[in-house]
């Protein structure tokens, strides 16, 4: 009769054979899967980076204004920074502020 003990062991190790080549195999699917997905995500992050640089190209200030004076006859000013609003909320202050003076100012102008 074969021994009891070395039976179990068999089984037992067959058991953790067979479990840790289903392991092994699931790790190199999920770890295929990953790289497939950093490929992807480095294309992206590259397409990414070249229609940022297109962008800031092609909405300089100096591209601009070759393409306006090339394809218009208007002449248009450059803004200054103070004129440009950053919220709404900002925009609105100073629009109030503007109101309230002119008010003031045509009161003043009344009298």
């Amino acid at each position: 009769m074969v021994n009891k003990k070395i039976v179990v062991s068999l089984i037992v190790f067959s058991a953790l054979m067979i479990l840790t080549s289903s392991i092994k195999t699931q790790t190199r699917i999920i770890e295929k899967n990953i790289n497939i997905k950093n490929k992807k995500i480095a294309l992206l992050k590259d397409n990414l980076h070249e229609s940022e640089l297109e962008f800031f190209y092609l909405s300089s200030p100096e591209y601009l204004s070759n393409i306006i004076s090339k394809f218009s006859s208007k002449n248009y000013l450059s803004m200054d920074f103070s004129q440009i609003y950053l919220s709404l909320e900002d925009f609105l202050k100073e629009q109030s502020k503007i109101t309230k003076e002119f008010k003031y100012e045509s009161k003043t102008k009344k009298n």
